[in-house]
């Protein structure tokens, strides 16, 4: 399991494409379908890319800001 980051609007937009007892996971994987993509298909295609790290912190220092609003 992984947390992704999403804009306001992205996230307003799956909420709004949920079926009753879907997890967004199964929303984006039901759109992925359609479109013919494969979540498998992008798994590790960035590779050792050093915007990982970059990434990753922009995402830690996101849920930390997140964290202190409550």
């Amino acid at each position: 399991m992984k947390t992704i980051t999403i804009k306001d609007e992205i996230y307003r937009g799956l909420r709004n494409l949920k079926m009753e007892g879907e997890s967004f996971s199964d929303v984006i994987a039901r759109l992925l379908a359609r479109r013919g993509l494969k979540l498998d298909d992008y798994f590790g295609a960035l590779g050792d890319n050093p915007i990982l790290e970059e990434l990753e912190e922009a995402s830690r220092k996101t849920r930390e800001s997140a964290r202190l609003r409550i």
